[in-house]
């Protein structure tokens, strides 16, 4: 259950930003640049925001859940009960529009003739963009490369046992690196 849940809420933050963005994008093309006014730019803007942290921030959760299913097996139905998996997405979702709000408070969201949206400038602050850059990227990608590397060797180590030659393989690692 839990895991389908973060797949759905993947999903969900995907397909967000075809319902509002994506439309306002379109008019933006056919009219050769931003004509709907500031309020649809901003607004476009933040749903865009939501869309792609969203996004990270869920398969963040989903490489969580994964680890905790393979890793700490006895433990995942207590970890993930039906409650704490609503939480958890709840959580997921609350950090996403946490980390989406200053965008108005530094005026980051402009449009951008570019690709024909309304889009975070990182010119706008270069400390919230390197503050953007960290809670938005690095830190995500630091815990789902932690939770896979821990399945990853889990996994190595439980075939050690069954494999007498516990050495890891370039199979080993080629898999790794394409799971």
């Amino acid at each position: 259950y839990a895991g389908n849940i973060f797949v759905v809420s993947l999903s969900v933050a995907d397909l967000v930003v075809a319902l509002y963005p994506y439309p306002l994008a379109l008019i933006a093309i056919f009219q050769n640049g931003w004509t709907m006014g500031s309020l649809h730019c901003q607004l476009s803007g933040f749903v865009m925001g939501l869309s792609v942290i969203g996004s990270v921030f869920n398969i963040t959760a989903i490489a969580i859940n994964r680890y905790c299913y393979i890793c700490h097996s006895l433990r995942y139905d207590r970890l993930y009960s039906r409650r704490n998996t609503c939480l958890y997405l709840l959580l997921t979702w609350m950090l996403t529009a946490l980390a989406t709000v200053p965008n108005f408070l530094v005026g980051s969201l402009k449009y951008d003739p570019r690709i024909f949206s309304c889009t975070f400038t990182q010119t706008a602050s270069s400390s919230y963009t390197v503050c953007v850059v960290l809670i938005h990227f690095l830190v995500p990608l630091g815990v789902v490369s932690f939770c896979y590397l821990r399945i990853w060797t889990l996994v190595i180590r439980v075939k050690g046992r069954v494999r007498p030659n516990p050495k890891v393989r370039a199979a080993d690692m080629r898999n790794f690196l394409t799971m």
